[in-house]
């Protein structure tokens, strides 16, 4: 909880504090009035330059005054105490405000500018009977309104040049209302002090006095969200939520009566009451300035600063950076402004390099960041910049602006994922306090201390919250999350840019709007120029996946009447734009290339006098991404006007010709159709050993071969031995690419339902199927047996060796970044002759590597980096593997092409697994759904929420009783029955889960981020659990010794590795020089007299080989690089990834030596 001010303003506060205790708005005011009725309260600048009309205390109390009694004679508030206000903002608006809460109504503004439409739902959602309307705009009124509403006037106020009119609906409905869907937590501050039962006393009266909020002088205003978050919301706002809010700022500000605050927020924006009672209850002038002179920027700053000397203003950044920089730092904040204060508010705050470029040389005003909700009546927190970091050189990545502190009997907490409130970390933010309590929409009552969720996130760290942005304010693409403020930040740090808005269109694309800065108008070749150059300096300081898909210039911002960012006007724009790009396309065969060639340079931003790229060119290699190549489709698309179904696939596969011909098939009647399919085909792809890059694709290999035996090795000792039957799926013969817009949609209804209908026979045929049918057999020293335990390592006997065990290097492979999966082997041929290593890296590569020399049979380059570990297909034809940009990718065995890609909607860093009874695999994903797919089919057969939290680690199959164990980083373990997808049982582990859950005939075993070691029945009990000294991100590795004596081992961050038996005692554990973050592989070593060992990796590069049976060390052996990847074992060669770049492989020998190994 982020309670209490700063120290070195305690003393204000408690004055705030005393006299927040006592009083509702307009008494605040009444007190300033009597003892500074002659001092101007209030001046109002007319649209006529130099004209302007004022009024002193005296003036305005008298005349709220008589307004007061106008409506004590001519209203009857039976059903509630409300007046609300059609008017613009004038000299005479404090008193029409001030006479509604003295008659003890709230007042209500409605926008004179708004929808008919929304006025009148506005109307009637806040029940109002009597509205204060402008005399000049009655008319108005009555035309936009008598649609929906009876009006009748009531009374002439000639002396505030209103009119007070009583409506009555004529249509009770006028639109739904929204129900309240607001995350609230709601808490009884009561109940966390002392004395349980005078607090519930206390509390009931609270619940008593908001249930009544209709009641005379409880509320003082209601107003309506701007709705730039979701849907606007009704928030009703009782004076002792706001009076705090008010004398706080007072303080902070240090107001006095020689202060002139602007009023630059409009009336229905909630910052406007702030502004309009922080003045007028500190003796200051408030300057109303009209809406159209606001419109005019440097007319407003002459007004403001030169005509009237404002000292205060609270505004938007995006209405400060109207004035443009010329302005700002010759007038605005220039060294003789008369701006004292500015505080900055309502949208993301921007960077201290923007405020820097603000401030003119010798500027002293003070900055202020503030932050609210008007659920919660406008700001919560406040932070004052500190002067010394408005003059230092501050780098970029230091330049967030912490949300500061909070305001007087304000509370603020943060809130994760898990709903647990955290003090480090990231999380939303919540606002509420005991008086600090709004009711939105319907509500009749809510709980003291009710907590509001702001759909803010921020960033916890040293004490300070750090804004992140709104979570609807950021989009995921490719599996990654991007922050649209970080974009528009580092937008506005470039030197040709003055302003920009970064808006989301369509969900997934991204648009920077850009106000050059110190341009005329562009012309059309400039603009382009000027775009381009853009996009090349935000890649300098951006990642990839949060490049801009279009920069539209544009001469200045649209304002929605709050002033605030107006994203539909830009997006209306851009689309306009896209629309005229459209009705220029041409069609021809010459300008289908030549346009080809030209969006080519656009997108890897190339300037247009880059030559002709070549037709071999690939899109990958040239310096082109999985965004880029999005990007490329969706500009080719709009060049023609047309959707091109499989662009995607080729311009990431293929050469610039193979983009040609894919459009001409597509986009032109084929009359030559067989020369371009010929020429299509006619390239072979060879990899070019120097570059290693290109997959191979020879077209003799396009059809695949029938293999009869493979066994494959995997990460913590799992080994399995297929046997292909002959009704084996086969690919057809030619590329039989997949189709990216359908992943696996079109068919998955049907295939549901027969998946459903067919699987309990299959379940039953399973134990009769046939050797000929049977996928799984023993692996190959025939340790797993009988096949309940497939994929567990069962070594044999341990026996005393006199054998010295040493490595040495084998081959090595570069894979241009750092790998952190884990190696798939794969053994085929009739004696086990032919051995391939597949593995992925961060440089998006996936190798096929020759066991036995360190060839590169193929690779392939994918969407994003690859953490995964691969699995093969139950036919063989096929690896799988999980990539950071959502996607799964199915290859093929023989030359690494793409057979299918399925998308999740976020990173699959979790390895699939295989169920060798369905043919399905299964893999999870951040998304937090566990995928089953049908590999031959391309077909997803089912998906399964799993309760919140990422799936992160590899599922596991148990083969009796059937069950899938997923563990997530929500914290959970998940039983599932993978044949009739419904969870079994569910246990919550208390911290995230990364290690992969393992399994034994009679439990599974998973480790924990707390450090334990946990032990579950296959019924959910929990049997024990183990504790290490440090977090597990390790999986755990069975072991079995004998039909009846099996082990645990698993490594932890405490730098040990621990051996257990199923019962959770400690036969061993061993100490290594780092943590253990790599599953350990257990295996039998023919050369060491069959002897029973275990390979760890520490995250140093160390490896140690350890006897099982006594975690006595064997011996070790050292990496050049930090290791997270898991060793895999195959006879004598040991593999694995290194964060140095390289996959390794090691031949382990053995020489004869004396030694007493037990």
């Amino acid at each position: 909880m982020l309670e209490a001010a700063v120290d070195e303003a305690a003393a204000r506060h408690a004055v705030a504090v005393e006299e927040a205790s006592s009083g509702r708005l307009h008494e605040l005011v009444l007190r300033v009035a009597a003892v500074q009725g002659a001092r101007p309260a209030v001046c109002s600048e007319r649209e006529a330059p130099g004209v302007s009309v004022s009024y002193s205390y005296s003036q305005v109390v008298n005349l709220g005054n008589r307004l007061q009694q106008v409506l004590h004679s001519h209203c009857d508030f039976a059903h509630g105490y409300v007046v609300g206000l059609y008017c613009q903002p004038t000299v005479n608006l404090p008193s029409c405000i001030l006479g509604i809460l003295q008659i003890g109504a709230a007042f209500c503004p409605i926008d004179p500018e708004n929808a008919p439409h929304f006025s009148a739902n506005f109307i009637q959602r806040c029940k109002l009977t009597y509205i204060l309307i402008q005399k000049d705009m009655i008319q108005k009124f009555r035309d936009t309104q008598s649609k929906w509403l009876n009006i009748e006037v009531k009374h002439d106020v000639p002396a505030l040049n209103v009119v007070l009119v009583k409506v009555q609906r004529r249509v009770t409905n006028v639109d739904s209302e929204p129900k309240n869907k607001e995350n609230v937590i709601c808490s009884k501050i009561g109940g966390l002090r002392e004395g349980s039962s005078e607090a519930a006393e206390e509390d009931e009266r609270h619940v008593h006095k908001y249930s009544d909020f209709q009641r005379h002088g409880f509320l003082a205003y209601i107003l309506q969200t701007s709705g730039t978050t979701g849907t606007p919301k009704i928030v009703r706002v009782p004076h002792q939520c706001i009076v705090p809010n008010i004398q706080h700022l007072r303080t902070i500000f240090k107001v006095s009566s020689d202060d002139v605050i602007f009023m630059a927020s409009p009336l229905t924006f909630d910052p406007s009451v702030v502004e309009m009672f922080v003045a007028l209850c500190s003796g200051a002038t408030l300057l109303i300035i009209p809406p159209v002179i606001k419109m005019m920027p440097k007319r407003l700053a002459n007004v403001l600063f030169n005509q009237h000397k404002v000292s205060i203003m609270q505004a938007t950044p995006t209405l400060i950076k109207r004035f443009g920089p010329e302005v700002l730092t010759s007038v605005v904040l220039s060294a003789s402004t008369s701006l004292r204060v500015l505080a900055v508010g309502g949208e993301a705050f921007p960077s201290l390099n923007v405020l820097k470029s603000w401030r003119g040389e010798g500027n002293k005003t003070e900055i202020f960041n503030l932050y609210g909700i008007t659920e919660v009546s406008s700001w919560a927190t406040y932070y004052k910049i500190p002067e010394e970091s408005l003059c230092s050189a501050t780098p970029l990545h230091e330049e967030c602006v912490p949300l500061g502190f909070p305001l007087l009997g304000t509370v603020l907490d943060v809130v994760d994922n898990s709903g647990q409130v955290i003090h480090e970390g990231k999380g939303q933010v919540f606002i509420g306090g005991k008086e600090r309590v709004c009711l939105l929409d319907n509500e009749k009552a809510v709980c003291p201390g009710t907590m509001r969720a702001t759909g803010d996130w921020v960033i916890v760290k040293d004490g300070h919250m750090y804004y992140i942005g709104r979570e609807d304010n950021q989009i995921k693409r490719h599996g990654k999350r991007v922050n649209l403020e970080r974009i528009q930040q580092v937008a506005e740090s470039l030197k040709q840019v003055e302003v920009s808005v970064v808006a989301k269109y369509d969900q997934v694309k991204l648009i920077l709007f850009v106000v050059p800065k110190g341009i005329p108008k562009l012309r059309k070749g400039e603009t382009t120029n000027f775009c381009r150059d853009i996009l090349l300096d935000l890649e300098k300081s951006l990642s990839s996946h949060e490049i801009p898909d279009h920069v539209v210039e544009i001469d200045s911002v649209p304002l929605t009447t709050h002033g605030k960012v107006d994203r539909t006007t830009l997006i209306q724009i851009y689309e306009e734009q896209a629309k005229a790009k459209k009705s220029d396309c041409i069609v021809g065969r010459k300008e289908l290339w030549e346009g080809i060639q030209r969006l080519w340079k656009v997108v890897l931003s190339l300037p247009d006098d880059f030559p002709d790229v070549s037709e071999n060119c690939m899109f990958l290699y040239n310096g082109g991404d999985s965004l880029k190549a999005l990007r490329l489709t969706e500009e080719i698309e709009t060049f023609l006007g047309q959707t091109l179904i499989g662009l995607t696939e080729v311009i990431l596969n293929g050469s610039v010709l193979d983009i040609y011909n894919h459009i001409a098939n597509i986009f032109f009647e084929a009359t030559n159709k067989e020369d371009i399919d010929k020429n299509y085909r006619k390239r072979k792809r060879i990899k070019d050993e120097s570059a290693g890059s290109q997959p191979k694709w020879n077209e003799n290999q396009l059809s695949t071969a029938t293999i009869s035996n493979i066994t494959t090795i995997s990460r913590g000792s799992h080994i399995m031995k297929l046997k292909i039957a002959e009704n084996c799926p086969h690919l057809k013969e030619g590329k039989e690419l997949m189709d990216p817009e359908l992943n696996g949609k079109k068919r998955e209804e049907d295939y549901s339902f027969k998946l459903s209908e067919n699987m309990n026979a299959k379940i039953l045929e399973n134990e009769k199927m046939s050797d000929k049918n049977s996928y799984l057999e023993s692996t190959v020293n025939k340790v797993i047996e009988p096949p309940d335990h497939a994929g567990m390592f069962i070594p044999e006997v341990c026996v005393v060796s006199s054998r010295r065990v040493t490595f040495k290097v084998r081959w090595k492979s570069d894979t241009a970044k750092c790998v952190d999966a884990s190696p798939l082997v794969v053994i085929s041929g009739d004696n086990d002759s032919d051995g391939t290593v597949y593995i992925g890296s961060h440089s998006h590569r996936i190798q096929a590597i020759d066991l036995l020399s360190g060839r590169i049979r193929w690779e392939r380059i994918l969407g994003d980096r690859i953490e995964s570990s691969a699995c093969i297909s139950r036919c063989g034809n096929f690896i799988i593997v999980g990539c950071y940009d959502g996607s799964v990718c199915v290859l093929r065995v023989s030359d690494g092409q793409t057979y299918w890609i399925f998308w999740t909607e976020d990173s699959v860093k979790s390895s699939p697994v295989m169920d060798s009874d369905l043919g399905l695999v299964f893999v999870g994903s951040h998304d937090q759904h566990l995928y089953a797919l049908d590999i031959p089919g391309k077909v997803c057969a089912w998906k399964l929420y799993c309760g919140g939290g990422a799936v992160f680690s590899t599922p596991c199959l148990n083969k009796s009783p059937r069950r899938l164990y997923i563990a997530t980083l929500g914290e959970s373990l998940v039983a599932v029955n993978p044949d009739t997808r419904s969870v079994v049982w569910k246990h919550f582990c208390g911290k995230p889960l990364f290690s992969s859950p393992q399994c034994t005939v009679q439990n599974v075993f998973v480790g924990c981020v707390d450090g334990s070691l946990q032990c579950f029945s296959h019924n959910g009990d929990q049997l024990w659990q183990f504790s290490t000294g440090g977090p597990i991100f390790t999986s755990p590795c069975i072991c079995r010794f004998s039909p009846t004596s099996q082990k645990i081992i698993c490594g932890s961050h405490d730098c040990f590795v621990y051996c257990l038996d199923e019962v959770g005692s400690l036969m061993w554990k061993f100490e290594t020089s780092r943590q253990v973050y790599a599953v350990p592989f257990v295996f039998t070593n023919y050369n060491l007299d069959n002897r029973t060992l275990v390979a760890v990796i520490s995250t140093d590069g160390n490896l140690w080989l350890l006897a099982a049976a006594t975690g006595e060390l064997v011996t070790s052996y050292s990496l050049p690089g930090k290791v997270f990847s898991s060793p895999v074992l195959w006879k004598e060669a040991l593999i694995v990834g290194c964060r140095n770049n390289f996959v390794y492989c090691l031949e382990m020998f053995a020489s004869e030596q004396e030694n007493n190994f037990g």
